[in-house]
Protein backbone atom coordinates (compact mmCIF):
# COMPACT_ATOMS: atom_id res chain seq x y z
CA UNK A 1 0.00 0.00 0.00
CA UNK A 2 1.39 3.37 -0.98
CA UNK A 3 1.58 6.06 1.60
CA UNK A 4 -0.14 9.38 0.84
CA UNK A 5 1.92 11.94 -1.00
CA UNK A 6 3.51 14.10 1.72
CA UNK A 7 3.35 17.13 -0.57
CA UNK A 8 -0.43 17.11 -0.54
CA UNK A 9 -2.03 18.58 2.57
CA UNK A 10 -4.44 16.24 4.26
CA UNK A 11 -6.60 16.32 7.33
CA UNK A 12 -8.17 13.41 9.16
CA UNK A 13 -10.74 13.48 11.89
CA UNK A 14 -10.70 10.96 14.71
CA UNK A 15 -13.68 8.96 15.93
CA UNK A 16 -16.45 10.84 17.63
CA UNK A 17 -15.47 12.19 21.06
CA UNK A 18 -18.16 14.64 22.12
CA UNK A 19 -17.04 16.88 24.98
CA UNK A 20 -19.28 19.18 26.91
CA UNK A 21 -17.36 22.41 27.52
CA UNK A 22 -19.88 24.77 29.07
CA UNK A 23 -22.89 24.16 31.26
CA UNK A 24 -21.86 20.69 32.44
CA UNK A 25 -19.24 19.36 34.81
CA UNK A 26 -17.37 16.13 35.39
CA UNK A 27 -18.79 14.06 38.19
CA UNK A 28 -16.67 11.71 40.30
CA UNK A 29 -17.27 9.42 43.20
CA UNK A 30 -16.58 10.33 46.79
CA UNK A 31 -18.67 7.80 48.73
CA UNK A 32 -17.75 4.74 46.67
CA UNK A 33 -14.32 4.11 48.20
CA UNK A 34 -12.49 1.51 46.17
CA UNK A 35 -11.48 -1.84 47.65
CA UNK A 36 -10.25 -5.11 46.18
CA UNK A 37 -13.25 -7.16 47.20
CA UNK A 38 -12.90 -10.91 47.31
CA UNK A 39 -9.21 -10.96 46.41
CA UNK A 40 -7.20 -14.05 47.41
CA UNK A 41 -10.42 -15.80 48.51
CA UNK A 42 -11.84 -17.65 45.52
CA UNK A 43 -9.21 -20.40 45.42
CA UNK A 44 -9.06 -20.84 49.19
CA UNK A 45 -10.45 -24.30 50.21
CA UNK A 46 -11.80 -22.86 53.46
CA UNK A 47 -14.28 -20.66 51.59
CA UNK A 48 -17.18 -21.43 49.27
CA UNK A 49 -18.21 -19.22 46.32
CA UNK A 50 -21.99 -18.76 46.01
CA UNK A 51 -24.58 -16.73 44.09
CA UNK A 52 -27.35 -14.59 45.54
CA UNK A 53 -29.84 -13.23 42.99
CA UNK A 54 -32.96 -12.62 45.07
CA UNK A 55 -32.50 -8.96 45.98
CA UNK A 56 -35.75 -7.00 45.86
CA UNK A 57 -34.94 -4.47 43.14
CA UNK A 58 -37.23 -1.89 41.59
CA UNK A 59 -36.90 -0.36 38.12
CA UNK A 60 -38.88 2.40 36.44
CA UNK A 61 -38.74 4.61 33.36
CA UNK A 62 -38.37 8.38 33.81
CA UNK A 63 -39.66 10.41 30.85
CA UNK A 64 -37.63 13.51 30.10
CA UNK A 65 -39.24 16.81 29.17
CA UNK A 66 -36.09 18.59 28.03
CA UNK A 67 -32.31 18.36 28.32
CA UNK A 68 -29.50 20.91 28.26
CA UNK A 69 -27.97 21.09 24.78
CA UNK A 70 -25.74 24.17 24.63
CA UNK A 71 -21.97 24.18 24.26
CA UNK A 72 -21.32 20.61 23.26
CA UNK A 73 -18.40 19.78 20.99
CA UNK A 74 -20.45 17.78 18.51
CA UNK A 75 -23.94 18.54 17.26
CA UNK A 76 -26.48 16.25 15.68
CA UNK A 77 -28.34 17.34 12.59
CA UNK A 78 -30.99 15.63 10.53
CA UNK A 79 -33.98 13.33 10.78
CA UNK A 80 -33.81 10.00 12.62
CA UNK A 81 -36.50 7.32 12.62
CA UNK A 82 -36.81 4.78 15.41
CA UNK A 83 -39.29 1.89 15.11
CA UNK A 84 -40.12 2.16 18.81
CA UNK A 85 -39.83 5.87 19.55
CA UNK A 86 -40.75 7.41 16.21
CA UNK A 87 -39.31 10.36 14.32
CA UNK A 88 -36.75 12.80 15.73
CA UNK A 89 -35.60 16.00 14.04
CA UNK A 90 -32.39 17.71 15.17
CA UNK A 91 -31.61 21.33 14.27
CA UNK A 92 -28.98 23.65 15.70
CA UNK A 93 -28.09 27.31 16.02
CA UNK A 94 -24.53 28.63 16.27
CA UNK A 95 -22.80 31.92 16.82
CA UNK A 96 -20.09 33.14 14.45
CA UNK A 97 -16.77 34.64 15.58
CA UNK A 98 -14.15 36.79 13.90
CA UNK A 99 -10.90 34.86 13.43
CA UNK A 100 -9.16 38.14 14.27
CA UNK A 101 -11.14 41.21 15.37
CA UNK A 102 -10.90 44.54 13.59
CA UNK A 103 -9.77 42.96 10.32
CA UNK A 104 -8.17 44.90 7.48
CA UNK A 105 -9.61 44.25 4.03
CA UNK A 106 -7.62 47.11 2.40
CA UNK A 107 -9.18 49.12 -0.43
CA UNK A 108 -12.38 48.31 -2.33
CA UNK A 109 -12.56 44.63 -1.35
CA UNK A 110 -14.96 42.53 -3.42
CA UNK A 111 -15.97 38.98 -2.61
CA UNK A 112 -15.29 36.23 -5.11
CA UNK A 113 -16.88 33.45 -3.07
CA UNK A 114 -17.94 32.40 0.43
CA UNK A 115 -17.40 28.76 1.42
CA UNK A 116 -18.87 27.01 4.45
CA UNK A 117 -16.95 23.94 5.62
CA UNK A 118 -18.36 21.68 8.38
CA UNK A 119 -16.47 18.39 8.87
CA UNK A 120 -18.24 15.17 9.75
CA UNK A 121 -16.79 12.72 12.23
CA UNK A 122 -14.80 10.26 10.13
CA UNK A 123 -12.01 7.69 10.26
CA UNK A 124 -9.26 6.85 7.76
CA UNK A 125 -9.75 3.26 6.54
CA UNK A 126 -7.21 3.00 3.72
CA UNK A 127 -5.25 4.64 0.93
CA UNK A 128 -6.04 4.70 -2.78
CA UNK A 129 -4.07 6.56 -5.46
CA UNK A 130 -1.94 8.04 -2.69
CA UNK A 131 -4.99 9.59 -1.00
CA UNK A 132 -6.83 8.62 2.15
CA UNK A 133 -10.13 6.75 2.12
CA UNK A 134 -12.66 7.47 4.86
CA UNK A 135 -15.68 6.04 6.58
CA UNK A 136 -18.19 8.22 8.41
CA UNK A 137 -18.80 7.69 12.12
CA UNK A 138 -22.18 8.02 13.80
CA UNK A 139 -24.39 8.41 10.73
CA UNK A 140 -27.96 7.12 11.03
CA UNK A 141 -30.06 6.52 7.93
CA UNK A 142 -29.21 7.11 4.28
CA UNK A 143 -32.21 8.93 2.84
CA UNK A 144 -31.84 12.55 1.69
CA UNK A 145 -33.34 15.43 3.67
CA UNK A 146 -33.76 19.14 3.10
CA UNK A 147 -31.10 21.34 4.71
CA UNK A 148 -31.73 25.07 5.09
CA UNK A 149 -29.45 27.72 6.61
CA UNK A 150 -30.96 30.94 7.97
CA UNK A 151 -29.58 34.04 9.61
CA UNK A 152 -30.60 33.96 13.28
CA UNK A 153 -31.46 37.22 15.01
CA UNK A 154 -31.69 35.69 18.50
CA UNK A 155 -28.87 36.74 20.83
CA UNK A 156 -27.18 33.79 22.54
CA UNK A 157 -26.10 34.83 26.02
CA UNK A 158 -23.13 33.51 27.97
CA UNK A 159 -24.64 34.20 31.38
CA UNK A 160 -28.19 34.22 32.69
CA UNK A 161 -29.11 37.51 34.42
CA UNK A 162 -32.34 35.93 35.67
CA UNK A 163 -30.44 33.16 37.48
CA UNK A 164 -27.84 34.96 39.60
CA UNK A 165 -25.64 35.40 36.52
CA UNK A 166 -24.95 31.69 36.34
CA UNK A 167 -23.82 30.26 32.96
CA UNK A 168 -26.69 30.41 30.50
CA UNK A 169 -28.46 27.11 29.87
CA UNK A 170 -30.39 26.39 26.68
CA UNK A 171 -32.63 23.38 26.24
CA UNK A 172 -33.55 20.91 23.54
CA UNK A 173 -37.22 21.95 23.39
CA UNK A 174 -36.67 25.63 22.54
CA UNK A 175 -37.17 25.26 18.79
CA UNK A 176 -40.09 27.71 18.70
CA UNK A 177 -38.06 30.36 20.54
CA UNK A 178 -35.28 30.30 17.97
CA UNK A 179 -37.47 29.88 14.88
CA UNK A 180 -39.34 33.06 15.82
CA UNK A 181 -36.06 34.90 15.25
CA UNK A 182 -35.08 33.79 11.76
CA UNK A 183 -34.65 35.88 8.64
CA UNK A 184 -37.66 35.39 6.32
CA UNK A 185 -35.64 33.73 3.54
CA UNK A 186 -32.84 31.17 3.88
CA UNK A 187 -29.27 31.88 2.86
CA UNK A 188 -29.03 28.38 1.42
CA UNK A 189 -31.30 25.42 0.68
CA UNK A 190 -30.13 21.92 -0.21
CA UNK A 191 -33.19 19.80 -1.10
CA UNK A 192 -31.37 16.45 -1.09
CA UNK A 193 -28.70 16.63 1.62
CA UNK A 194 -27.03 13.35 2.55
CA UNK A 195 -23.57 13.01 4.14
CA UNK A 196 -20.95 11.30 1.99
CA UNK A 197 -17.63 9.70 2.87
CA UNK A 198 -15.93 11.28 -0.15
CA UNK A 199 -12.90 13.38 0.70
CA UNK A 200 -13.16 17.08 -0.02
CA UNK A 201 -11.07 18.37 -2.93
CA UNK A 202 -10.52 22.05 -3.65
CA UNK A 203 -7.89 24.40 -5.06
CA UNK A 204 -6.23 27.40 -3.51
CA UNK A 205 -3.42 29.76 -4.30
CA UNK A 206 -0.15 28.72 -2.67
CA UNK A 207 3.29 30.24 -2.46
CA UNK A 208 4.50 32.19 -5.48
CA UNK A 209 0.89 32.16 -6.78
CA UNK A 210 0.94 28.52 -7.86
CA UNK A 211 -2.33 26.59 -7.44
CA UNK A 212 -2.34 23.87 -4.76
CA UNK A 213 -4.74 20.94 -4.69
CA UNK A 214 -6.03 20.43 -1.16
CA UNK A 215 -7.56 17.18 0.10
CA UNK A 216 -9.38 17.09 3.43
CA UNK A 217 -11.59 14.71 5.37
CA UNK A 218 -15.32 14.46 4.48
CA UNK A 219 -17.32 17.59 5.23
CA UNK A 220 -20.34 19.61 4.27
CA UNK A 221 -18.67 22.11 1.93
CA UNK A 222 -20.99 24.55 0.15
CA UNK A 223 -21.01 28.08 -1.23
CA UNK A 224 -23.00 30.79 0.54
CA UNK A 225 -24.34 33.98 -1.12
CA UNK A 226 -21.65 36.62 -1.57
CA UNK A 227 -24.04 39.59 -1.41
CA UNK A 228 -24.99 38.81 2.20
CA UNK A 229 -21.40 38.57 3.42
CA UNK A 230 -20.21 41.50 1.31
CA UNK A 231 -22.67 43.71 3.16
CA UNK A 232 -22.37 42.06 6.58
CA UNK A 233 -18.56 41.76 6.68
CA UNK A 234 -16.45 43.46 4.02
CA UNK A 235 -18.54 46.63 3.84
CA UNK A 236 -18.24 47.01 7.62
CA UNK A 237 -14.46 47.49 7.58
CA UNK A 238 -13.34 49.95 10.30
CA UNK A 239 -16.81 49.96 11.89
CA UNK A 240 -17.58 49.21 15.53
CA UNK A 241 -19.35 45.95 14.69
CA UNK A 242 -16.03 44.37 13.66
CA UNK A 243 -13.98 45.94 16.42
CA UNK A 244 -14.43 43.03 18.83
CA UNK A 245 -16.12 39.65 18.94
CA UNK A 246 -18.51 40.92 21.60
CA UNK A 247 -19.71 43.61 19.19
CA UNK A 248 -19.78 41.23 16.25
CA UNK A 249 -21.86 38.53 17.98
CA UNK A 250 -24.47 41.12 18.84
CA UNK A 251 -24.44 42.40 15.25
CA UNK A 252 -24.49 39.11 13.31
CA UNK A 253 -26.07 36.85 15.90
CA UNK A 254 -25.65 33.49 14.26
CA UNK A 255 -26.82 30.91 11.76
CA UNK A 256 -29.66 28.41 12.13
CA UNK A 257 -29.39 24.98 10.48
CA UNK A 258 -32.81 23.44 9.86
CA UNK A 259 -33.57 19.84 8.80
CA UNK A 260 -36.79 18.73 7.12
CA UNK A 261 -38.09 15.45 5.75
CA UNK A 262 -41.32 14.68 3.95
CA UNK A 263 -41.73 11.41 5.85
CA UNK A 264 -40.22 9.64 8.85
CA UNK A 265 -37.16 8.51 6.93
CA UNK A 266 -34.04 10.58 6.51
CA UNK A 267 -30.52 10.76 7.88
CA UNK A 268 -28.89 12.14 11.01
CA UNK A 269 -25.22 12.92 11.45
CA UNK A 270 -22.85 14.85 13.70
CA UNK A 271 -20.71 17.84 12.78
CA UNK A 272 -17.21 18.04 14.23
CA UNK A 273 -16.65 21.63 15.27
CA UNK A 274 -13.33 20.71 16.90
CA UNK A 275 -11.64 19.43 13.74
CA UNK A 276 -8.43 21.22 12.74
CA UNK A 277 -6.59 21.78 9.46
CA UNK A 278 -3.13 23.33 9.33
CA UNK A 279 -3.50 24.44 12.93
CA UNK A 280 -6.75 26.29 12.25
CA UNK A 281 -10.38 25.41 12.81
CA UNK A 282 -11.54 23.22 9.92
CA UNK A 283 -15.12 24.17 10.73
CA UNK A 284 -15.41 27.70 9.37
CA UNK A 285 -16.77 30.07 6.77
CA UNK A 286 -14.03 31.38 4.49
CA UNK A 287 -14.45 34.62 2.56
CA UNK A 288 -12.35 34.77 -0.63
CA UNK A 289 -12.02 38.31 -1.99
CA UNK A 290 -9.93 40.59 -4.17
CA UNK A 291 -8.67 43.93 -2.96
CA UNK A 292 -6.16 46.70 -3.62
CA UNK A 293 -3.36 47.14 -1.11
CA UNK A 294 -2.97 50.88 -1.74
CA UNK A 295 -5.63 53.51 -1.21
CA UNK A 296 -4.57 55.52 -4.26
CA UNK A 297 -4.39 52.63 -6.71
CA UNK A 298 -4.67 53.22 -10.46
CA UNK A 299 -6.18 51.25 -13.32
CA UNK A 300 -2.75 49.80 -14.00
CA UNK A 301 -2.60 48.24 -10.53
CA UNK A 302 -3.77 44.66 -10.11
CA UNK A 303 -6.07 43.50 -7.35
CA UNK A 304 -4.67 40.82 -5.04
CA UNK A 305 -6.44 37.78 -3.62
CA UNK A 306 -7.05 37.54 0.10
CA UNK A 307 -9.17 35.42 2.42
CA UNK A 308 -10.75 35.84 5.82
CA UNK A 309 -12.28 33.26 8.14
CA UNK A 310 -15.30 33.27 10.40
CA UNK A 311 -15.30 30.54 13.02
CA UNK A 312 -18.30 28.84 14.60
CA UNK A 313 -19.23 29.43 18.21
CA UNK A 314 -18.47 29.72 20.98
CA UNK A 315 -22.18 29.25 21.79
CA UNK A 316 -24.19 26.59 19.99
CA UNK A 317 -27.51 24.92 20.81
CA UNK A 318 -29.00 21.65 19.57
CA UNK A 319 -32.79 21.64 19.20
CA UNK A 320 -34.95 18.53 19.01
CA UNK A 321 -38.47 17.73 17.86
CA UNK A 322 -39.77 14.28 18.85
CA UNK A 323 -42.80 12.10 18.23
CA UNK A 324 -41.99 10.24 21.46
CA UNK A 325 -44.09 12.02 24.08
CA UNK A 326 -45.03 9.48 26.76
CA UNK A 327 -43.14 6.52 28.22
CA UNK A 328 -45.11 3.30 28.76
CA UNK A 329 -45.36 2.41 32.43
CA UNK A 330 -45.00 -1.35 32.34
CA UNK A 331 -42.46 -3.96 33.42
CA UNK A 332 -39.84 -2.83 30.89
CA UNK A 333 -37.25 -0.05 30.88
CA UNK A 334 -37.52 2.39 27.96
CA UNK A 335 -34.23 4.17 27.27
CA UNK A 336 -34.18 6.87 24.58
CA UNK A 337 -31.45 9.42 24.00
CA UNK A 338 -31.93 13.17 23.85
CA UNK A 339 -35.10 14.31 25.57
CA UNK A 340 -36.40 10.74 25.57
CA UNK A 341 -36.20 8.75 28.81
CA UNK A 342 -33.81 7.16 31.27
CA UNK A 343 -34.19 4.36 33.81
CA UNK A 344 -33.92 4.42 37.59
CA UNK A 345 -33.12 1.31 39.65
CA UNK A 346 -33.28 0.82 43.40
CA UNK A 347 -30.96 -2.11 44.07
CA UNK A 348 -32.34 -2.91 47.54
CA UNK A 349 -35.98 -1.90 47.77
CA UNK A 350 -36.57 -4.06 50.86
CA UNK A 351 -34.72 -2.50 53.79
CA UNK A 352 -35.28 -5.56 55.99
CA UNK A 353 -33.66 -7.77 53.36
CA UNK A 354 -30.71 -5.40 53.09
CA UNK A 355 -30.27 -5.36 56.88
CA UNK A 356 -30.21 -9.15 56.83
CA UNK A 357 -27.55 -9.24 54.11
CA UNK A 358 -25.39 -6.83 56.08
CA UNK A 359 -25.26 -9.29 58.96
CA UNK A 360 -23.82 -12.10 56.83
CA UNK A 361 -20.31 -10.65 56.48
CA UNK A 362 -19.98 -11.80 52.87
CA UNK A 363 -16.82 -11.34 50.82
CA UNK A 364 -18.25 -10.07 47.55
CA UNK A 365 -16.35 -11.23 44.47
CA UNK A 366 -18.61 -9.67 41.83
CA UNK A 367 -21.97 -7.98 41.53
CA UNK A 368 -23.63 -7.32 38.19
CA UNK A 369 -26.84 -6.45 36.43
CA UNK A 370 -27.66 -8.14 33.12
CA UNK A 371 -30.09 -6.11 31.00
CA UNK A 372 -31.73 -8.16 28.24
CA UNK A 373 -33.08 -6.39 25.16
CA UNK A 374 -36.75 -6.93 24.34
CA UNK A 375 -36.31 -8.65 20.97
CA UNK A 376 -40.02 -8.25 20.16
CA UNK A 377 -39.79 -4.44 20.23
CA UNK A 378 -36.19 -3.89 19.13
CA UNK A 379 -35.36 -6.15 16.16
CA UNK A 380 -31.75 -7.22 15.74
CA UNK A 381 -31.42 -5.28 12.48
CA UNK A 382 -32.38 -1.98 14.10
CA UNK A 383 -29.74 0.57 15.01
CA UNK A 384 -29.32 0.49 18.77
CA UNK A 385 -26.84 1.79 21.34
CA UNK A 386 -23.63 -0.20 21.65
CA UNK A 387 -23.28 0.99 25.24
CA UNK A 388 -25.45 1.99 28.15
CA UNK A 389 -24.32 4.04 31.14
CA UNK A 390 -25.07 3.79 34.88
CA UNK A 391 -24.39 6.46 37.47
CA UNK A 392 -25.21 7.57 41.01
CA UNK A 393 -28.49 9.31 40.29
CA UNK A 394 -28.88 10.75 43.80
CA UNK A 395 -25.43 12.26 44.26
CA UNK A 396 -24.90 13.04 40.55
CA UNK A 397 -21.60 11.29 39.95
CA UNK A 398 -20.13 8.17 38.41
CA UNK A 399 -19.67 5.03 40.48
CA UNK A 400 -16.41 3.83 41.99
CA UNK A 401 -16.59 0.93 39.52
CA UNK A 402 -16.28 3.48 36.70
CA UNK A 403 -13.30 5.26 38.22
CA UNK A 404 -11.28 2.14 38.91
CA UNK A 405 -12.08 0.25 35.71
CA UNK A 406 -8.65 -0.84 34.41
CA UNK A 407 -10.03 -1.29 30.88
CA UNK A 408 -10.46 2.48 30.41
CA UNK A 409 -9.19 3.57 26.99
CA UNK A 410 -9.49 7.29 26.37
CA UNK A 411 -8.53 6.88 22.70
CA UNK A 412 -11.24 4.36 21.82
CA UNK A 413 -14.63 4.84 23.50
CA UNK A 414 -16.08 1.74 21.82
CA UNK A 415 -13.75 -0.57 23.75
CA UNK A 416 -13.29 1.55 26.87
CA UNK A 417 -14.49 0.60 30.38
CA UNK A 418 -15.98 -2.70 29.28
CA UNK A 419 -15.38 -4.32 32.69
CA UNK A 420 -17.86 -1.94 34.31
CA UNK A 421 -20.04 -1.02 31.32
CA UNK A 422 -20.24 -4.10 29.12
CA UNK A 423 -20.92 -3.61 25.40
CA UNK A 424 -24.02 -4.92 23.66
CA UNK A 425 -23.47 -8.69 23.41
CA UNK A 426 -25.30 -11.93 22.59
CA UNK A 427 -25.69 -15.05 24.69
CA UNK A 428 -25.45 -18.60 23.30
CA UNK A 429 -29.07 -18.40 22.13
CA UNK A 430 -28.53 -15.12 20.27
CA UNK A 431 -30.32 -12.93 22.83
CA UNK A 432 -28.84 -9.45 23.18
CA UNK A 433 -27.83 -8.06 26.57
CA UNK A 434 -25.68 -5.54 28.45
CA UNK A 435 -23.71 -6.74 31.47
CA UNK A 436 -23.03 -3.97 33.98
CA UNK A 437 -20.63 -4.76 36.84
CA UNK A 438 -21.22 -2.76 40.03
CA UNK A 439 -19.11 -4.80 42.46
CA UNK A 440 -17.65 -1.89 44.36
CA UNK A 441 -21.02 -0.18 44.75
CA UNK A 442 -22.74 -3.29 46.11
CA UNK A 443 -19.84 -4.07 48.44
CA UNK A 444 -20.10 -0.57 49.89
CA UNK A 445 -23.86 -0.94 50.38
CA UNK A 446 -23.66 -4.32 52.11
CA UNK A 447 -20.36 -4.16 53.96
CA UNK A 448 -19.87 -0.43 54.53
CA UNK A 449 -23.49 0.58 55.21
CA UNK A 450 -23.66 2.98 52.27
CA UNK A 451 -27.19 4.31 51.78
CA UNK A 452 -26.62 4.88 48.07
CA UNK A 453 -28.86 2.21 46.52
CA UNK A 454 -30.29 4.15 43.53
CA UNK A 455 -28.63 4.25 40.13
CA UNK A 456 -29.64 5.82 36.85
CA UNK A 457 -29.45 4.02 33.50
CA UNK A 458 -29.08 5.83 30.18
CA UNK A 459 -27.87 5.28 26.63
CA UNK A 460 -24.40 6.53 25.77
CA UNK A 461 -22.60 7.84 22.70
CA UNK A 462 -19.26 7.79 24.49
CA UNK A 463 -18.67 6.15 27.89
CA UNK A 464 -15.49 8.18 28.38
CA UNK A 465 -17.60 11.30 28.84
CA UNK A 466 -18.52 11.53 32.50
CA UNK A 467 -20.12 14.97 32.56
CA UNK A 468 -23.70 15.87 33.40
CA UNK A 469 -26.33 18.00 31.71
CA UNK A 470 -29.30 19.63 33.35
CA UNK A 471 -32.66 18.03 32.66
CA UNK A 472 -36.35 18.42 33.46
CA UNK A 473 -38.77 15.50 33.62
CA UNK A 474 -42.43 15.24 32.64
CA UNK A 475 -43.21 14.24 36.23
CA UNK A 476 -42.25 17.28 38.27
CA UNK A 477 -42.09 15.19 41.46
CA UNK A 478 -39.01 13.31 40.22
CA UNK A 479 -36.06 14.41 42.37
CA UNK A 480 -33.46 14.13 39.61
CA UNK A 481 -31.87 17.26 38.17
CA UNK A 482 -29.10 16.00 35.90
CA UNK A 483 -28.39 13.19 33.46
CA UNK A 484 -25.24 12.05 31.63
CA UNK A 485 -24.50 14.54 28.87
CA UNK A 486 -23.67 11.68 26.53
CA UNK A 487 -27.33 10.61 26.79
CA UNK A 488 -28.44 14.12 25.85
CA UNK A 489 -26.70 13.97 22.47
CA UNK A 490 -27.60 10.39 21.51
CA UNK A 491 -30.45 9.71 19.05
CA UNK A 492 -30.60 6.00 19.84
CA UNK A 493 -32.94 4.04 22.07
CA UNK A 494 -33.64 0.54 23.30
CA UNK A 495 -36.14 -1.42 25.41
CA UNK A 496 -34.86 -3.58 28.27
CA UNK A 497 -36.55 -6.16 30.47
CA UNK A 498 -37.08 -5.12 34.07
CA UNK A 499 -37.24 -7.13 37.31
CA UNK A 500 -40.96 -7.88 36.87
CA UNK A 501 -40.65 -9.39 33.39
CA UNK A 502 -42.68 -12.53 32.75
CA UNK A 503 -39.76 -14.23 30.97
CA UNK A 504 -37.70 -15.58 33.86
CA UNK A 505 -34.40 -16.02 31.94
CA UNK A 506 -34.51 -12.37 30.82
CA UNK A 507 -35.70 -10.86 34.08
CA UNK A 508 -33.44 -8.14 35.45
CA UNK A 509 -31.66 -9.40 38.56
CA UNK A 510 -28.88 -8.21 40.79
CA UNK A 511 -26.39 -11.08 40.74
CA UNK A 512 -24.10 -11.10 43.77
CA UNK A 513 -21.27 -13.63 43.71
CA UNK A 514 -19.90 -13.93 47.20
CA UNK A 515 -17.65 -16.09 49.33
CA UNK A 516 -18.29 -17.24 52.87
CA UNK A 517 -16.46 -19.50 55.29
CA UNK A 518 -17.41 -23.19 55.15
Amino acid sequence: MKKPNPKVRLSSISKITLLVIVGTFCFTSCDDDFSEVGSNIVDNPNFEALLFDSAEIEAKTLKLKRVQTNNLSGYSFGVYNDDVYGKKTANFVTQLSLSNPNPEFFTDPVLDSVVLNLPYFSTVVGVEDEQYLYKLDSVYGDNPIKLSIYESTYFLRDIDPENNYEPQVYYSNQTDLFEQHLAPTPLLEIPDFKPTNNRVVYFEEGEEQEIDTVYTAPALRVNLPTAFFQEKILNQQDSEVLLSNANFRNYLRGLYFKAESADAEGNLTYFNFNAALDGKAAANITLYFKTYLEEDYTEQDSAVSREYRLNFGPSKVNLFENEYQTAPQDEKLYLKGGEGSIGEIDLFKDQNQLDSLREKNWLINEANLVFYVDETQVPDNQKQPERIFVYDIKNEKVLGDYIFDASANENNPLTSRTVHLGSLSKDEDGNRFYKIRITNLVNNIINKDSTNTRIGVSVSQNVNISSLAKADFEDQDIDVEKIPSTHAISPEGTVLYGPDAALEPKKLKLNIFYTEAK
